[in-house]
């Protein structure tokens, strides 16, 4: 067969198993195996490269992140990031909405997840937004909105990808999250404001201050997580995989000594967490398959040679890979989208000079923008089965947040400096 016919069953037997609902991991595993026995390849080549992908160091900070994130949520330590977030905003106009964002930007800072934070905080603020008197469909729409932050700020799981595919510096993809992170927040806290006025949405009773001295001791602790992650990876004491390992071992250790989870029922959260641990690894595993076949096509540099009959500025350049990953953001979860076509981007980079850090912080973030996009945003449809509202209600409450995001994107396109700022400030 020739390549192009290849091409055409890999990606044609992949996207009709989406459309299916077939799950990701075996999406990728499935149209990949197709596509090895189309080519009279042995099929122990897929089992190869997937066990190859998972044999990589840089990657097991991931499954670390995860863990990290999961036993803070079981242990109850995000109810103190709530008790926190609510006597710093909760008396603004919208209060509990307010909430949710500083509490996303509080979570972000220790997993690195979007899932795990939408999850985790949609289980407890929607049920105590909508006996506030919010709206279903409005509560979930701004708990999955404000839970892409987990893959902006950092420590990013999509940017611990990204630098592992790339060898771009880890500490300057972090750096260059803050900024664009911070204002994807804003921009949800102003949202939110605005539709709470229009809505007439209550707010909360400004705490005191020994209220708020109160919530802060008991954040100190947890916060540490951040702190050590960050501060560790920045000044070169651990790699990103290292922080990883800290992360769980401080919150093992956190919820141990706060006694928020019993010994007895350790057991129990272990299993749930490698379940949950297992799931993104062999979707990631499948991916790098997939990407590889990818490669083995050359389909980067088919797509590099169509390009480069057309005069493509960095800007320009840069809309068409924002456009690429905003079209295959609304079908795939970042991690597997990024495994797959960053070759591509990397080929059509490569012929106008794009800086690397510039288009890894445009990809991420529009990576992280595919979680709240229709049809198969991970977030919108975990936020809206936790509120029991359809997708069509999910779409509508957030379409504000997506345009609001994409006009964020468009920004950092056009004004590179405000995501590069602070890591040529650091360097």
């Amino acid at each position: 067969m020739s390549d192009v016919t290849l091409i055409y069953i890999l990606f044609g037997s992949f996207w009709l198993m989406v459309l299916l609902r077939v799950p990701l991991a075996f999406c990728l595993a499935a149209s990949s195996l197709l596509t090895l026995y189309c080519m009279d390849k042995p099929f122990v080549l897929l089992v190869e490269r997937m066990y190859s992908s998972l044999d990589y160091f840089p990657l097991l900070a991931i499954p670390f992140f995860i863990l990290a994130g999961y036993l803070m949520n079981q242990g109850q330590i995000t109810d103190r990031f709530i008790r926190l977030s609510e006597v710093m905003v909760g008396h603004i106009k919208g209060g509990l909405a307010q909430v949710n964002v500083v509490v996303s930007m509080m979570f972000a800072s220790v997993s690195g997840t979007a899932s795990a934070d939408t999850a985790g905080m949609g289980s407890m603020l929607i049920p105590a937004m909508v006996k506030k008197g919010y709206s279903p469909g409005f509560s979930a729409a701004i708990t999955a909105a404000s839970s892409t932050m987990g893959a902006i700020i950092p420590p990013s799981v999509l940017m611990i990808v990204y630098g592992s595919l790339t060898n771009l510096s880890m500490s300057k993809l972090f750096m260059s999250g803050v900024i664009p992170g911070m204002l994807i927040g804003l921009s949800q806290m102003l949202i939110a404001y605005i539709i709470a006025r229009k809505r007439n949405y209550p707010s909360e009773r400004r705490a005191t201050r020994s209220e708020f001295a109160s919530a802060l001791n008991k954040c100190l602790l947890p916060l540490g997580v951040p702190v050590i992650i960050i501060g560790g990876i920045l000044a070169g004491i651990f790699t990103p995989t290292e922080a990883g390992v800290v992360a769980v071992a401080y919150a093992f250790v956190l919820i141990c000594c706060l006694r928020s989870v019993r010994l007895r029922d350790m057991l129990k959260v272990a299993k749930d967490a490698a379940i949950m641990v297992s799931l993104p690894v062999f979707a990631i595993a499948a991916a790098v398959a997939f990407g590889w076949l990818v490669a083995y096509l050359q389909i980067p540099e088919m797509v590099g040679e169509f390009l480069s009959g057309y005069s493509l500025t960095p800007v320009t350049a840069l809309l068409v890979i924002f456009g690429i990953f905003l079209v295959v953001g609304c079908f795939l979860d970042g991690v597997p989208a990024m495994i797959i076509f960053l070759p591509i981007a990397q080929e059509i980079a490569s012929t106008v000079g794009i800086d690397p850090l510039h288009m890894a912080i445009v990809i991420v973030m529009t990576a992280a923008l595919g979680l709240i996009t229709p049809p198969f945003g991970l977030c919108i449809l975990i936020a809206g089965s936790i509120a029991k509202v359809s997708v069509p209600t999910m779409v509508k409450e957030s379409a504000v947040f997506v345009l609001t995001f994409i006009a964020i994107i468009f920004t950092i396109i056009l004004f590179p400096e405000i995501a590069l700022f602070i890591p040529k400030f650091v360097s």
